[in-house]
């Protein structure tokens, strides 16, 4: 009777701590999960370092439930618009200039009402004005919600950024992935600049096979960890500490494509 009542105290602390931060989690094999819905949990494989720490992840918004301009908003226009040729801040496309807060809600947001913003709009266009523009592909459906939900929250320059926070440590017995931890973070902050066609700095982050390239000979890491003599990415923001953890830890692991 007493190992029954411990169990299942267990699983119901463990069912409140998947819950914190970070939407749902996996509690089968500790992945992150793509939601297409909530903006609040739109998956930028942060759910590992969530769930393990409860602090450390790229936080998706603030203890009010706003929307983080630096973590999720930046980053996310940054590296599919701010482009160079397109929106960044020599090219200035159409006259957009998309590399900072101040300039992104300089024209084309309405706050409070994405319907009337331009930004939103050109997300959803599906002819010659959408953005980014063919032959790269479309955000996704969470992305463009996530967009437009900050924008009817009042397009508000909030910042969550913890990567200097002391949280956000990983056990060195946890098995990172690709497929679901290292690769969502690229999705969301890298891979807008880094693809076939807009590959910036010739760098190519779309399959596992490059990103392995960049892995061997060290510039993933530099970059991410903002090291010293490498180029710091993402532009304009920098990595959690524990999603750069989650890098470091992957590549210690042998950087496998699981």
């Amino acid at each position: 009777m007493k190992n029954k009542i411990l169990v299942l105290a267990l699983a119901m602390l463990l069912a409140s701590c998947l819950y914190e931060k970070g939407g749902v989690i996996n509690p089968e094999n500790v992945t992150g999960t793509t939601n297409t819905g909530s903006a609040s949990t739109i998956d930028t494989g942060t759910a590992i370092c969530d769930l393990l720490s409860g602090t450390g992840g790229s936080a998706a918004t603030n203890e009010n439930g706003e929307i983080c301009f630096d973590t999720q908003i930046l980053p996310l226009i940054v590296s599919n618009c701010a482009t160079s040729g397109c929106h960044d801040s020599q090219s200035k496309r159409d006259g957009y200039d998309l590399t900072s807060y101040d300039k992104i809600v300089r024209k084309g947001v309405t706050a409070g009402n994405a319907s009337k913003s331009k930004l939103y709009r050109v997300l959803n266009d599906t002819g010659e004005d959408r953005m980014p523009p063919a032959p790269k592909s479309r955000l996704s459906a969470s992305q463009i919600k996530l967009i437009g939900d900050w924008i009817d929250q009042g397009a508000k320059n909030i910042s969550c950024n913890t990567s200097s926070s002391t949280g956000g440590t990983l056990p060195d017995s946890v098995q990172i992935s690709f497929s679901n931890h290292i690769n969502p973070i690229l999705d969301f902050y890298c891979v807008g600049c880094h693809t076939s066609g807009s590959a910036s700095g010739g760098v190519n982050l779309n399959s596992y096979a490059n990103v392995k390239t960049y892995v061997d000979n060290g510039r993933l890491y530099g970059s991410i960890a903002q090291q010293q003599g490498y180029s710091a990415m993402p532009v304009g923001s920098k990595l959690s500490d524990c999603q750069i953890m989650a890098f470091k830890q992957w590549i210690d692991q042998g950087a496998l494509n699981n």
